[in-house]
């Protein structure tokens, strides 16, 4: 098993920098893309292995949450801490928002799901004695929703928060692979200031330019862009455990 997680982590790393290289020179938001070809280099790792979401993920987290992940038209990094008393200053999810740490790419959106969701042997069903200590959240968009997901270290683990909900797991099995996440993408952290402070915050969802007309087109042949009329109704599950503080590992 040490011998799996060490080529994982492996894998990790060399996936989450092959495109720094290409991102240099370029500026602002584009900075943090990786080629937007450097995904092909690393089909065959990341869909040989390609397996169903664990009927665990399925049962724990909100099926309307878990969608924003699994299908994903963007995705955010941001670095984390638990703030101080008396913090004033931008807040993502209740913890203090410290760095930017880049757009993720459709194959890194991919090794996230491969190492945490579809993986059983990554959830631990022991329930740790440790606090949760904030460092990363990677926000999946879908739309103008979305789910955040808050990457802990050293007390293993990530909670997926979306509408007022929060489901923590304890990944210490896979804590070599989150290490090496959480390290490849605190090094790419820059100072981050507000979007909407930027009016970079737009989600108008009416194409503005060609090109934005032309990946509707695109999307429209490989399935409906406007598709809720065609979406099965849910019933929200009764919530039945007693609720707990957030941070203190409760497995699900």
């Amino acid at each position: 098993m040490k011998k799996y997680y060490l080529a994982s982590t492996a894998l990790v790393l060399s996936l989450l920098f092959s495109g720094i290289a290409a991102a240099q020179g370029a500026e602002g938001v584009e900075s943090f893309k990786q080629n937007r070809d450097a995904w092909r280099r690393q089909q065959q790792n990341t869909t040989e292995e390609k397996k169903e979401i664990t009927q665990k993920m399925k049962d724990s987290i909100p099926a309307n949450a878990l969608r924003n992940i699994t299908e994903a038209e963007q995705a955010f990094c941001y670095t984390v801490q638990t703030p101080e008393d008396g913090y004033k200053g931008y807040l993502l999810d209740g913890m203090a928002v410290t760095g930017f740490c880049g757009i993720l790419s459709k194959a890194e959106i991919e090794l996230f799901m491969n190492e945490f969701l579809r993986k059983e042997e990554s959830v631990s069903n022991v329930v740790a004695q440790c606090i949760i200590q904030p460092r990363l959240i990677l926000r999946f968009m879908r739309g103008v929703d979305y789910s955040d997901v808050l990457l802990s270290s050293p007390c293993n683990a990530f909670s997926v928060f979306y509408a007022g909900s929060i489901n923590t797991f304890n990944i210490s099995p896979a804590s070599a692979v989150e290490n090496a996440i959480i390290e490849a993408y605190e090094k790419k952290k820059m100072a981050f200031v507000s979007p909407a402070l930027l009016e970079q915050v737009l989600p108008i969802g009416v194409p503005q330019n060609e090109k934005q007309r032309a990946l509707v087109r695109e999307k429209a042949q490989q399935a409906p862009v406007r598709n809720w009329q065609s979406e099965e109704k849910t019933t929200p599950k009764s919530v039945t455990q007693e609720k707990k503080g957030w941070n203190r590992l409760n497995v699900n």
